[in-house]
């Protein structure tokens, strides 16, 4: 679902995996797990820096299957273990018009599985928050779901 708040663009996504919240979590935030199933489908992930703490950074180097590599980096917000992370979100090597956005991701247990509920906010456009919820599709119903079945 994208919406508007702000005249600002954001998305919001749910999506359901067979595993406890613990697990889930550290899927996002083990750099050993993430690298395993972050991207979409195809791509392979190598991870250049991945500071898991308040302030720390991140960068990711996803590597298309024509070669081409793109590369994504930012800083986390707000970490909740079990619960909750938020993290900006920005392009490096995509133009001059890339721009930083914000992820935060709620882990909600059900019945030994666990909802994650996205939202990536922050959009300056239309185009650029479908662009990202097409993005996060699928990887989410692709990589991440595959990482627990």
């Amino acid at each position: 679902m994208i919406s508007m708040q702000d005249e600002k663009f954001f998305l919001k996504l749910h999506h359901v995996y067979n595993a406890s919240k613990e697990r889930v979590f550290l899927a996002w935030t083990k750099e050993e797990q993430l690298k395993q199933w972050w991207g979409l489908v195809g791509f392979t992930t190598t991870i250049g820096q991945m500071d898991v703490s308040v302030g720390g950074k991140y960068l990711f180097h996803m590597k298309a299957p024509n070669g081409k590599v793109h590369t994504l980096e930012g800083r986390y917000v707000e970490i909740v273990p079990h619960e909750k992370l938020s993290f900006t979100w920005k392009w490096v090597n995509e133009g001059d018009d890339s721009e930083e956005t914000l992820v935060t991701i709620d882990f909600v247990g059900k019945d030994n599985k666990t909802e994650l509920v996205i939202t990536h906010s922050e959009f300056s456009t239309m185009k650029e928050a479908k662009k990202h919820n097409n993005s996060w599709t699928n990887s989410l119903e692709g990589g991440l779901y595959s990482y627990f079945n």
